[in-house]
């Protein structure tokens, strides 16, 4: 289980062992959305008990979701029981799909509401579904915003907490300790690379994309953490992410694009939205199966568990869903 301020403990401080000073920085929704998985559920667990609920215990399950329990206004007659979870590691973000399965836990949970925790933010189509499905969303944003609702010296004192030692590499889920940087092989073949990739649902793609032709159907919405490559690209959806291609970029009518585009042409239809940079591509475009040397965390300890080796962590790119 989980425990509020064992970050700080184990980085050596103590509540009543002296003043402990913040660091220069202050909170900021990325700061929050770089943290470690379990930095940030104690995070959470430490504002929770900080505003009066009754925790219960924590579950963690091998892709770094977190479930606990609460109890709000304890010992009074509005009294209520809330299942809280924090997003796993490779989705951090929350779509429609995700708000459902949750949803779907929560109605396990009897008499209880339910909370998600999407450091990255959450699509407008997953916002609207959580408000069909009455789930509370909280980004790093709405984070940020409580953090700084706080006494300073509460929010500073969680700042300790949060940031005490290494609060970015994420800890693996099975044995608890520090997951490992390893750098993956990305050349592929020509002949390997897809030929058409059509999405159509709204999702987060945290790998690279590269194939001949993307196509994004109407009404999804998609988040792409990483470079798109593409010698076509037709979007009839909202996509956000920076896009390359060795042709022509097409936004359909009431298609948005958010990021960058680089591209031989831009094709913008009447009632289509272009949201951020563009350049014309010139010259030469790199061969899409060379690739680029890419990472994620693994576990790699000699002691570790069986499960340890089930582990495999995306690096997660800055930016926020939403922003």
């Amino acid at each position: 289980m989980l425990e509020p301020f064992h970050a700080l403990r184990e980085a050596g401080f103590s509540r009543s062992g002296g003043i402990v000073s913040a660091a220069p920085d202050r909170w900021s929704a990325d700061l929050i959305a770089s943290l470690d998985w379990m930095r940030l559920v104690e995070l959470a667990r430490a504002l929770t008990a900080n505003a009066g609920c009754q925790l219960a215990g924590s579950r963690v399950l091998i892709d770094g979701s977190v479930v606990f329990g609460m109890i709000e206004n304890p010992g009074t007659p509005h009294a209520g029981r809330a299942l809280v979870k924090l997003a796993s590691w490779n989705e951090w973000g929350a779509t429609p799909e995700i708000i459902e399965q949750f949803a779907s836990e929560v109605r396990t949970a009897r008499n209880a509401r339910g909370i998600l925790i999407a450091p990255g933010g959450a699509t407008r189509a997953a916002m609207q579904r959580a408000g069909e499905l009455r789930v509370e969303l909280v980004d790093a944003v709405g984070l940020d915003a409580t953090l700084a609702s706080l006494p300073p010296e509460k929010s500073d004192f969680f700042f300790v907490v949060a940031t005490a030692g290494d609060y970015t590499t994420p800890t693996c889920p099975v044995c608890l300790k520090k997951l490992s940087r390893v750098v993956v092989d990305t050349y592929r073949d020509p002949m390997a690379i897809e030929s058409e990739r059509v999405i159509d649902a709204s999702t987060i793609i945290a790998e690279p994309v590269q194939c001949r032709r993307l196509c994004v159907a109407p009404r999804c919405e998609v988040q792409f953490l990483q470079e798109v490559r593409a010698n076509e690209i037709i979007i009839a959806g909202d996509v956000t992410g920076d896009f390359v291609c060795d042709g022509t970029v097409t936004l359909l009518a009431a298609a948005t694009l958010t990021g960058s585009v680089t591209a031989r042409a831009l094709n913008v239809e009447d009632g289509a939205t272009m949201l951020g940079r563009t350049r014309t591509l010139e010259g030469k475009l790199e061969p899409m199966n060379l690739g680029r040397p890419r990472w994620e965390w693994r576990c790699r300890r000699p002691d570790g568990r069986t499960d340890c080796a089930r582990v495999v962590f995306e690096p997660h790119e800055s930016g926020l869903v939403n922003s």
